[in-house]
């Protein structure tokens, strides 16, 4: 998440250096939840053929948590729905609501 703030404050004018460390400090309030990769690589290369290993742990993991995936990538976003993944646009919300 922090990599799609960064990525967002470069692209977006709008999305100034204040929005940025106010998205960081959200994300970090809200006490990310740590997971092992090694229990999720296994389901993870179901999508070998169209995403990272890397993108493709985050939809396993949402999956099994029952949760929306946040990202801009389109490629993700479509797996992710072929999946039966909810995904959000990071700034739909309130926590990035400027």
């Amino acid at each position: 998440m922090a990599n799609a703030l960064r990525k967002r404050f470069l692209t977006d004018k709008r999305f100034t250096r204040r929005h940025l460390a106010d998205g960081v400090t959200d994300l970090v309030a809200l006490g990310p939840l740590v997971v092992s990769s090694r229990a999720l690589v296994g389901a993870a290369i179901e999508f070998a053929e169209n995403l990272t290993v890397y993108d493709a742990v985050y939809l396993v993991l949402a999956s099994a948590r029952g949760i929306p995936i946040c990202t801009l990538d389109t490629g993700m976003a479509a797996q992710a729905r072929k999946a039966g993944i909810a995904v959000q646009e990071p700034g739909a919300g309130r926590l990035l609501a400027y």
